[in-house]
């Protein structure tokens, strides 16, 4: 079997591969630019067939978005007489084509033509879930991200390399335009007096200008995209973690690292992320003024030490979803 994404990177898809034991593949070309997207994906297109034209797996999973993944992969499937399966890391049309314009109907179209044909689809939370069902997607199955406990300890120097004052937060990510960096940076920046201080992380191509133009406070830093050891270290090292973001039906891969560090999160409420985390986040609106509240709230030791034990009673119930959602999703290939 095989696993494409039309992408450097992906957590996700590393983890599915692994668990449906698929050689991942991941085809890049002009990544990033929207304006390079029209010769991107017509070249992607022609990448794709070529490579499993070459493999000639017998089982195809591909992931969306972009459609046009799975779209091509289809195609060799219905040639080749392959299985197709698809992840729908979200819906396309819906999460950043709003579903209203007519590119996003028509980008809609072709997500209900692929979630139709292929012998199933998988989703990383039930809102997503639900909407493929509607659109008439086959053999439906959630399947929620998940990442192994962290087993660093905690770096002292580290922590004085990256901070300032007695308590450390950390922050990633990704570069989505909706990402409320804007509200962390203000919010820890106002608990400088009481030793609060904030590492982000994420990737500079897309969060370098944002953070230049945000004019940071002393106890807020930018780090960049940071080695995999350093991230590791750098979660294992904090006290707590901040994720503010008004994506619309987003449960970032984040918090499952957050929760594998056993770190307090104060989290916006999206519908997805406390249908999943419960009371085990300390939720907050998108405004400099709550986030700073909850950030004052995590500040005390022993506020931190009472939260702390709620993620780590939610990470043993994810541990024990992620075991069921293994054996379901094997058994869905073994169909």
């Amino acid at each position: 079997s095989y696993f494409i994404l039309w992408g450097p990177f992906g957590d996700r898809a590393d983890e599915l591969a692994e668990v449906v034991g698929a050689e991942r593949a991941s085809v890049t070309v002009l990544y990033g630019p929207r304006y390079f997207a029209p010769l991107r994906y017509l070249a992607l297109f022609f990448r794709t067939l070529f490579l499993l034209a070459q493999k000639r797996p017998d089982v195809v999973y591909a992931q969306n978005p972009p459609v046009f993944c799975p779209l091509t992969c289809l195609l060799y499937c219905r040639v080749f007489g392959a299985r197709l399966l698809v992840d729908h890391h979200s819906i396309w049309s819906v999460k950043t084509l709003g579903g209203r314009s007519p590119l996003s109907k028509g980008i809609a179209f072709l997500e209900r033509l692929v979630a139709g044909a292929a012998e199933a689809n998988t989703a990383p939370h039930s809102l997503w879930a639900r909407m493929l069902v509607k659109m008439g997607a086959r053999g439906v199955l959630v399947y929620h991200d998940f990442v192994p406990r962290n087993t660093r300890i905690r770096d002292e120097a580290l922590r004085r390399e990256m901070g300032e004052g007695e308590v450390l937060a950390v922050a990633s990510h990704g570069g989505n335009p909706l990402e409320r960096l804007d509200v962390e940076a203000a919010a820890v920046g106002r608990e400088r007096g009481a030793g609060v201080s904030l590492v982000v992380s994420g990737p500079r191509e897309k969060l370098e200008r944002r953070f230049a133009a945000l004019s940071l406070p002393p106890n807020v830093r930018y780090a960049g995209f940071l080695k995999r050891e350093v991230y590791e270290s750098l979660k294992a090292s904090a006290d707590f973690a901040v994720n503010i973001t008004d994506e619309p039906y987003t449960l970032s891969h984040v918090l499952f690292e957050f929760a594998a560090s056993s770190l307090p999160v104060v989290s916006s409420k999206e519908e997805a992320v406390e249908e999943l985390f419960g009371d085990s986040l300390l939720y907050a609106d998108s405004t400099v003024e709550d986030v700073a509240e909850k950030v004052r709230l995590l500040s005390s030791g022993p506020k931190r030490a009472e939260w702390a034990a709620r993620v780590r009673r939610k990470y043993e119930e994810l541990a024990k979803l992620h075991e069921y959602e293994v054996l379901a999703l094997r058994r869905l290939l073994g169909s």
